[in-house]
């Protein structure tokens, strides 16, 4: 038996990413490249369906260096990434204070925090800050839990709280983004304090 079994929804995922597989380099990159051209010029969840397709063949695309063989021309938007030489395409998440801006095809640092346009940075920085304390509350240990009184409280506050800043991250922070870069990706959930796509309303 392993000792790490995929979850499900890994599996699930996997099946999902087979149809890509059966595509050649050629198709492959042609998919990607067209795909880019669709999404341009918005702020998308990272839970949209499209995205989540664009990101199952963006990792077939990496190990297989598509970008690399310059099979095919992205759109001219979008500038060649420092990571993995793809096209730029950022993922904004609550760590982007430690992390900075995440490639979308090799899942490497694209964007350290300092590197982030200087107009950002400071709304970026008050944001994560508030939302540090809000996401540690689902890592708080015994000490910490016994001493909050009622812990299913404090979760659930703290959820509330997560979607609230979910919501700002994708309704305020995210369209800035796009002075900068042709689209970018926000996260739009926080497995850790339960809080789904489905709970950020905009």
């Amino acid at each position: 038996m392993a000792v790490n079994p995929e979850s499900p929804l890994d599996l699930l995922w996997k099946e999902y990413g087979l149809v890509f597989r059966d595509f050649d380099d050629l198709t492959l990159a042609r998919w990607l490249a067209q795909t880019l051209g669709q999404i341009a010029g918005r702020a998308w969840r990272l839970s949209h369906p499209l995205l989540g397709a664009y990101r199952l063949a963006a990792q077939l695309g990496h190990e297989r260096q598509i970008w690399s063989k310059r099979l095919a021309t992205p759109p001219s938007a979008y500038t060649e990434s420092p990571c993995c030489r793809a096209p730029t395409l950022p993922l904004l998440t609550r760590d982007v204070k430690d992390a900075g801006l995440i490639c979308q095809h090799c899942n490497d640092t694209l964007v350290p925090f300092d590197e982030i346009p200087s107009a950002l940075r400071a709304d970026l920085e008050a944001w994560a800050s508030e939302y540090a304390p809000v996401h540690s509350v689902a890592h708080w240990d015994d000490r910490q839990r016994k001493s909050a009184g009622n812990y299913d409280s404090a979760f659930e506050n703290a959820a509330n709280s997560a979607e609230t800043l979910l919501a700002r991250a994708g309704t305020r922070l995210a369209p800035k983004f796009l002075d900068f870069y042709p689209a970018l990706i926000w996260e739009d959930q926080d497995e850790c304090l339960e809080v789904r796509p489905e709970d950020v309303l905009l």
